[in-house]
């Protein structure tokens, strides 16, 4: 799929189904979308969908949405990503290029508008904030991570290399319903992981996260990151296969069930030795663009080889990520005695539930 006329979100299944979700705002394009997803080889519905999609004034559509509306497309779109099975009726419906090509002047005044002038942008150190997910007995009052464990991207690349050893046992046969470990990113347990706050949320992740667990509350930390930092910043597809490329790490046997059934390819699967990574780098940061371009695609990679290659292509996804999360795997941070607790509530006025901020007397 070529980004030759712009629109790099609409490389990728992630910005494809944001731009439709913008879209099903106007008129009746949500029930077309319903009934062509359900009967995609339909050609009367599939010409119905393409034709409304034209109607669309696309800068009214999205100055209409506004940012936190913008957000909230972008947070479905992510809760959409499911890399352990086939693409959904919607996500499968979008790989046409003719609803690519109807959607192309939304997704172009989508990263043309001002409230996703960040999206692109590198990571913002005097921004960070840290989500404490506050749930059942959870201690809220444990502060937020400041540094990796000590030996911590050293144990994850053990552990990595472990499963990949054991997934030995796993079926042969990459069409049995068989799921292990998915996602591509940097370990999280005991990692800073962070993303930005905004001037009317806590932080774009309590928004936008993959496979999430239904949340309603959490706390909010303002981090201080070091300001001189060596940042990797995931822009787009080349700049996550060069990662992958550079550092590679083959998980084929342990990813092989989840990523072929997810992308419907066939490939020897790599990530990113974050061990290695660290040495070169204090932190990798996904931008929202870049997720939206990239997650759940399979991209090659090239200069990588393993033991026991078959000699299938040599392919990578990006998976598990969260936009505009930035992991830190080295250094030291420290983080605000003042955080902000925030709640998803039903509001009058508002469709869906919001994030807002709450009073907690029992701080």
């Amino acid at each position: 799929m070529s980004d030759s006329q712009g629109a790099s979100i609409l490389l990728g299944p992630r910005g494809r189904r944001l731009c439709m979700l913008v879209a099903e705002r106007s008129g009746d394009i949500g029930e077309a979308l319903f009934h062509t997803a359900l009967d995609p080889a339909d050609e009367r519905k599939r010409r119905e969908l393409v034709r409304l999609l034209g109607g669309l004034d696309p800068a009214h559509a999205v100055a209409a949405m506004g940012e936190q509306g913008l957000m909230g497309a972008l947070g479905d779109s992510a809760a959409a990503a499911m890399y352990w099975q086939e693409p959904d009726e919607e996500d499968s419906l979008l790989t046409h290029q003719e609803f690519v090509e109807a959607l192309r002047p939304l997704a172009q005044a989508i990263e043309g508008a001002p409230e996703t002038g960040w999206w692109s942008a590198a990571v913002a150190p005097d921004a960070q904030v840290y989500v404490q997910w506050v749930e059942g007995g959870q201690d809220k009052h444990r502060p937020p991570p400041t540094r990796a464990p000590a030996g911590a991207l050293r144990a994850w690349k053990a552990e990595t290399v472990k499963d990949e050893h054991d997934a030995r046992s796993f079926p042969e046969d990459s069409s049995v319903i068989y799921s292990g470990i998915w996602w591509s990113t940097p370990p999280s347990s005991g990692l800073p992981v962070t993303s930005r706050a905004l001037p009317w949320l806590g932080a774009a992740q309590l928004m936008a996260v993959e496979d999430g667990a239904g949340w309603v509350r959490a706390r909010v930390w303002p981090m201080r990151m070091p300001r001189n930092i060596r940042s990797y910043e995931i822009t787009g597809p080349q700049a996550w296969t060069d990662l992958v490329g550079r550092y590679p790490l083959r998980v084929s046997r342990a990813r092989r069930h989840d990523w072929e059934r997810a992308t419907g390819r066939a490939a020897e699967w790599y990530i990113p030795d974050w061990e290695a990574v660290a040495a070169d780098f204090d932190a990798v940061h996904l931008t929202v663009t870049g997720y939206l371009a990239t997650a759940g695609r399979a991209l090659d990679v090239s200069g990588t080889a393993g033991a026991g290659d078959t000699g299938q292509p040599h392919a990578t996804v990006l998976a598990g990520w969260d936009p505009d999360t930035t992991y830190w795997l080295t250094g030291s941070a420290g983080h605000s005695d003042s955080p902000t607790d925030w709640e998803l509530r039903d509001v009058d006025g508002s469709e869906d539930p919001v994030w807002v901020r709450v009073v907690d007397r029992t701080r």
